[in-house]
């Protein structure tokens, strides 16, 4: 009973070996490079010929600012990932002031509120972009008396006013609009070149 054992595993071997050392038909690639004859080049962003509706660019990125359902600041977070972007991360004046001016033109009123993706949710009065991770170094607070305030000890949200440059701690379970920023999207052309 042994020698025909020894017949089956020897022929195992063969038949793995041989699966592996001779590539079926279909696996088999050409050792020319199909694109030798292309020069690949990458972009930042979107060329202006190509619809990103329901994103608009504003300054330097991309925007979807929500104009009717107010939601809280969970599931602003989560309607922004459904549409594989992220609450906006404000991080310079010029981007706050592109935005604002981009809200105004739209009919905001000042008691419009949005949400963006500042909180301090980890840590109370530690500010973090749920987006990137980083610090809110950039933080135009509103008010004459010390912002943030947590006031009531439950703000821990961060929205922006409609119509001005600045932003304010709020409960995330209110109800307000939202802006989501699309992730910097990267643009590839490949050029034929004739040899």
């Amino acid at each position: 009973m042994q020698p025909q054992n020894d017949q089956y595993a020897i022929l195992l071997r063969l038949l793995l070996l041989g699966c592996c050392l001779i590539p079926p038909a279909f696996g088999y690639l050409p050792d020319v490079n199909i694109f030798t004859n292309y020069r690949t080049e990458v972009y930042n962003g979107i060329p202006s010929d190509i619809d990103t509706t329901p994103f608009i660019r504003i300054g330097d990125n991309y925007y979807y600012i929500e104009p009717m359902n107010k939601v809280n600041w969970f599931q602003a977070a989560g309607a922004c990932r459904m549409m594989n972007a992220h609450l906006a991360s404000i991080e310079d004046k010029p981007e706050m002031e592109a935005l604002v001016k981009y809200i105004k033109t739209k009919g905001f009123k000042n008691n419009d509120y949005f949400w963006i993706s500042g909180n301090d949710l980890g840590t109370e009065g530690a500010f973090y972009w749920l987006s990137t991770g980083r610090p809110m170094t950039y933080a135009p607070w509103n008010g004459p008396k010390q912002m943030p305030d947590n006031y009531g000890g439950n703000e821990n949200c961060v929205h922006m006013f409609g119509t001005r440059e600045l932003i304010n701690d709020a409960n995330c379970k209110i109800l307000m609009q939202y802006i989501c920023e699309a992730s910097d999207p990267k643009t590839f052309k490949f050029t034929y070149i004739k040899w």
